[in-house]
């Protein structure tokens, strides 16, 4: 049986309980595209509305309803929602997970499979409450690390969490694996049956093997199935390939930050034939809504850099070829 209902009866449902306006969903009758991919990273809704007295910021909520009704009135929808870490805002809380939901709940709701990954303002513990089917679907007994599988390859988001054991405490910033995620990772991937990219919060130099000496860039030459790497954490826009000094490269992109600061937006994975001796591609293209550091201003007090940024990076794209 389909567990997915389709964008009609879901927009039906919803409008009938007043959830959502009637223009949340485009208009259409293709439902889904099952190759169609949206990557989100670095979300940090606050779910405090006061923090030592003080308001807390709203714009990474806001940023997020507005990405959320984005999607739904795609055309087709996509089949798959990705959030590379960083769901919560800076120390993980409860509060956090609960207010995202919502929002999120009605990706879930229309049929779309979201995937999320744990980022360094992750706790675990706070998310399963919340998120609790997580448990089920990790492949690491004590982390978040999921494979999700696309008609072209699979996602294999690892979970790169350096968490301490206190709720509601600022983590370590640098990235970590497990001894169990690395263990499954060396014994799994080099043999990995189908095209894959590796997604996770940290960029590829962060995370370590064993004594520390050997990184992620080091292996990911030796998975021969693997097309790609793709992380947040850094908040800005960027396109890298990894293992420069291996005949086998891969490319690497950092995503931008769904709200918080830096390059602000998320990108959209299609698939399609490419002009590389026949072989299928598979293209991130950026969609920018905004740069700030620090908190957005009103147009008149912008740093006319923020700007050219704006101007030098819209459109963007990182191809990966199958």
């Amino acid at each position: 049986m389909n567990k997915y209902i389709s964008r009609r009866k879901f927009l039906l449902g919803t409008m009938a309980a007043a959830v959502v306006p009637k223009d949340l969903f485009a208009k259409g009758s293709n439902d889904f595209d099952e190759s169609l991919a949206v990557f989100l990273s670095d979300v940090h809704v606050n779910g405090l509305d006061e923090l030592d007295g003080k308001k807390t910021k709203t714009s990474m909520r806001e940023h997020l309803t507005a990405n959320v009704a984005e999607i739904l009135r795609m055309n087709p929808l996509p089949r798959h929602v990705f959030i590379f870490g960083d769901l919560a805002h800076l120390q993980g809380r409860l509060v956090d997970y609960r207010r995202s939901y919502p929002d999120l709940k009605l990706l879930v709701d229309a049929g779309i499979e979201l995937t999320i990954g744990m980022g360094n303002h992750d706790h675990r513990k706070a998310f399963l409450e919340v998120w609790p089917e997580y448990e089920k679907r990790t492949l690491v007994p004590g982390a978040i690390h999921t494979v999700t599988s696309l008609p072209d390859y699979d996602l294999v988001m690892l979970d790169s969490l350096n968490e301490k054991d206190e709720a509601d405490v600022w983590n370590p910033t640098a990235g970590a694996l497990s001894k169990a995620s690395q263990e499954w990772i060396l014994s799994n991937l080099p043999n990995w049956p189908r095209l894959f990219f590796i997604g996770a919060h940290h960029p590829i130099y962060e995370l370590r093997f064993g004594d520390g000496k050997k990184r992620m860039n080091d292996y990911i030459a030796k998975f021969p199935n693997c097309r790609g790497y793709i992380h947040g954490h850094d908040h800005i826009w960027k396109t890298n390939v990894a293992n420069w000094r291996e005949p086998k490269t891969v490319p690497w992109l950092t995503l931008p930050s769904n709200g918080s600061w830096g390059d602000i937006g998320y990108a959209v994975m299609r698939v399609g034939s490419g002009c590389w001796r026949g072989r299928k591609v598979a293209q991130a293209s950026l969609v920018l809504k905004d740069f700030f550091l620090g908190n957005p201003v009103p147009q008149d007090q912008r740093n006319l850099v923020w700007d050219a940024r704006i101007s030098d990076i819209k459109g963007s794209k990182c191809t990966f070829v199958l």
